[in-house]
């Protein structure tokens, strides 16, 4: 996964996908933007633990996050395998 933007340009870019789709919770808008900047249009897509990491955002509330996104159609979830509790995050087209 490439180095984030920094802080202003994440910000700019959230701030955007807020006005443009304000039924997204802002974490879940957060997660789009670090996804639209990621592989994650990818087959394999983007760990949620990987994503947790660089975002220095808890796992659980990144999958929350991933659900709201995956429930709207934005992205696929895909299992990471083994024991893990992580899941693969996959853009749809549409984003």
């Amino acid at each position: 996964m490439p180095e984030l933007p920094d802080l202003v340009d994440l910000q700019r870019q959230w701030q955007t996908l807020q006005v443009e789709h304000p039924q997204l919770e802002p974490l879940a808008a957060l997660v789009l933007v670090a996804l639209r900047r990621s592989d994650a249009s990818t087959e394999s897509g983007v760990s949620s633990a990987l994503l947790s990491r660089r975002l220095g955002i808890e796992h659980a509330l990144i999958r929350r996050a991933a659900t709201e996104l995956e429930s709207g159609g934005w992205i696929l979830t895909r299992s990471a395998g083994g024991a893990s509790p992580a899941l693969r995050l996959i853009l749809l087209p549409v984003c």
